[in-house]
C-alpha cells in the first residue's frame, strides 16, 4: 500500500490547509482508503444503510477528518 503524498490528496479531496493535509497523510492512509472515506462522507444514509460493512478504523478517521472541514469530493 503506497502512502498518500500531499499531492494526492489535493488531487483526490480538493485544496485544503496544510494541517490538514498531514494529518490525513498522518493516519498512514493509502489513496483508496480517502476516497472510500470521501464516499462514506457524501453517501445518501439510505445507501449508507444498504452497505453491508463498515467503513475501517482508518477510513472512519479520514471520514472525520474530511467532515469536520467540509471537503467536496472532486469530481474532475
Amino acid at each position: 500500500m503506497t502512502q498518500l503524498t500531499a499531492g494526492a490528496v489535493r488531487r483526490i479531496a480538493g485544496p485544503m490547509d496544510e494541517t490538514r493535509i498531514l494529518e490525513i497523510i498522518n493516519t498512514g492512509a493509502s489513496e483508496a482508503e480517502l476516497v472510500e472515506a470521501l464516499e462514506w462522507l457524501h453517501a445518501d444514509d439510505a445507501i449508507a444503510r444498504q452497505v453491508k460493512h463498515q467503513p475501517s478504523a482508518r477510513v472512519s478517521d479520514l471520514r472525520d477528518i474530511l467532515s469536520r472541514h467540509d471537503i467536496a469530493i472532486d469530481e474532475d
